[in-house]
């Protein structure tokens, strides 16, 4: 299959890795130094591309693949607002699209095990917090995934209805507010987690991405499973369907 790939950072590196290795050949790499264009993703030849670029790219990379006819897998994060407008792209264009907060399996298993978590938890009583913590470089926050997780705990946390990332000085938190907390620091691959907290106890749930190459592996599961369908889709809804083609 070939790829391209929109955004040559370290996880388009990584992508890079895991594609060749799965028998998969990377027919372009675009970034800011050699930015990507209609003419150049035509002459590649790519029949599918994974953007890991800037979320100020990706409304423009996703208007390119339309426009070559090329389905697109996007794990970039912090383009959340535009979310609504690529998926009318997405739908003019007739092309399929992936896209994800997090292509780690483990994450979205973990997902899971925090919604069922927060459903067993809601009726004792107990409070609960995310904290995230990531690499220096890191330019968004919350994280996308963190947003993904206060999601799942408001869907089972009855004592819960919005989140908040932030506490002006000598402001309190409401009870009703789940709050979510972000380091940036040295080079941390990604550490989420969950805590639910009582007078009695405390209980923590903990996700620990070792590598970038969970997160690859997944975006290349995704952009073989795209190839030949229509329409937007997010890996953590359908990864059951994916992990099954792989």
């Amino acid at each position: 299959m070939k790829i391209a790939l929109l955004g040559y950072g370290k996880m388009g590196h990584e992508i890079e890795s895991v594609a060749l290795d799965a028998g998969h050949t990377i027919v372009g790499a675009f970034d800011i130094n050699q930015r990507a264009t209609l003419d150049a993703l035509r002459e590649s030849g790519a029949v599918v591309a994974i953007d890991f670029s800037q979320a100020s790219a990706v409304e423009t990379n996703v208007r390119l693949c339309g426009k070559a006819g090329i389905p697109i897998v996007i794990g970039t994060t912090g383009w959340d607002a535009s979310q609504e407008k690529v998926r009318r792209m997405v739908s003019e264009a007739g092309i399929g699209c992936v896209a994800g907060s997090n292509f780690s399996i483990g994450v979205n298993l973990f997902l899971q095990i925090v919604r069922s978590a927060s459903r067993l938890l809601s009726t004792a009583g107990y409070d609960a917090y995310i904290l995230e913590a990531h690499h220096r470089g890191k330019k968004d926050f919350p994280s996308g995934t963190a947003l993904r997780l206060s999601e799942a705990v408001l869907s089972g946390l009855k004592s819960k209805s919005k989140t908040a990332s932030e506490l002006r000085p000598g402001e309190s938190i409401p009870k009703d507010t789940l709050l979510i907390s972000s380091i940036r620091a040295g080079a941390i691959t990604g550490t989420h987690t969950v805590g639910f907290e009582s007078e009695d106890d405390a209980i923590e749930l903990t996700h620990r991405a070792r590598s970038r190459r969970g997160f690859a592996t997944g975006a290349v599961d995704s952009a073989e499973w795209i190839v030949g369908r229509k329409g937007y889709y997010r890996f953590e809804e359908h990864i059951a369907e994916i992990l099954e083609r792989t």
